[in-house]
């Protein structure tokens, strides 16, 4: 897909909203609150946030691998996604993202085509690379920065971009999360895009305070050496995580069974 692809089809919406799979996501706190005519950006895995089909002018972006030759998710997630669209889907968009390279490395020469979708975004071709080197762009960030550099005048808002694990839904270690959020907060700043959830927006008051009593650390020192030390520690924490959640996985499944149980017995 190109700029002026997407372009023409945003030039009849007031907003495009991204939709991540996050547990933080109102989708009915969503509609309610955004214009009226908003063009929703939903992924494969949307049954995760929608609990049923979605009414309003939607499309729906899947990621794509080795190449762009098939689809990282199975066919059911698929049927479930469309069934979720019956009369509202705009468009399909895949995209192609795959692990950061150091600089220097071999990078996408031309921008790669996928016959499995109508519009392929490569954020490889497009960004080089950018990404955190073995790491790999979820595609809600593909897509926001896409959206944020080559359609700017696009009044793009993030709903459920926290960065935050939740109690339910996985959140994969291959994906920099830290380096994710820190690049959106840089967007959101200069007012290339929009969060719904206002409160990720607030400044940390405690770096702040560090500036105030020590002024010879500047405010570019201290947000340089905390992204390096917040990224470290939560990169550690992504990994413990991971391991924790893998183990829990057998005691989740029959503590989610006894409840539906318990449910449908009365």
């Amino acid at each position: 897909m190109q700029a002026e692809d997407f372009e023409a089809l945003l030039s009849g919406y007031e907003m495009v909203a991204l939709v991540a799979n996050s547990e933080s996501v109102d989708i009915d706190a969503i509609t309610s609150t955004l214009p009226e005519k908003t063009l929703y950006v939903f992924f494969t895995g949307c049954a995760k946030v929608l609990s049923r089909p979605f009414d309003k002018d939607a499309v729906l972006c899947h990621r794509l691998v080795a190449g762009g030759t098939r689809f990282l998710k199975s066919q059911k997630h698929f049927d479930k996604a469309y069934s979720l669209f019956t009369r509202s889907l705009r468009a399909e968009i895949g995209v192609i993202a795959d692990r950061g390279v150091a600089d220097g490395g071999a990078g996408v020469t031309s921008p790669r085509k996928s016959d499995l979708v109508p519009h392929t975004l490569d954020f490889d071709h497009t960004f080089g690379p950018l990404y955190p080197v073995e790491r790999m762009p979820t595609t809600g960030f593909a897509i926001a920065v896409w959206l944020a550099e080559k359609v700017p005048h696009a009044n793009v808002c993030l709903c459920g971009f926290t960065g935050v694990a939740g109690l339910q839904f996985s959140m994969y270690t291959e994906h920099d999360w830290t380096f994710e959020q820190i690049m959106l907060q840089l967007f959101v700043k200069k007012g290339r895009i929009r969060r719904f959830e206002e409160k990720l927006s607030e400044p940390a008051g405690s770096f702040a305070r560090i500036h105030s009593r020590f002024p010879e650390f500047s405010e570019a020192t201290i947000a340089l050496v905390a992204n390096n030390v917040l990224a470290n520690r939560f990169t550690g924490m992504e990994r413990q995580v991971a391991k924790l959640w893998s183990k829990t996985k057998l005691e989740r499944r029959i503590r989610g069974f006894f409840k539906r149980f318990k449910r449908f017995g009365h």
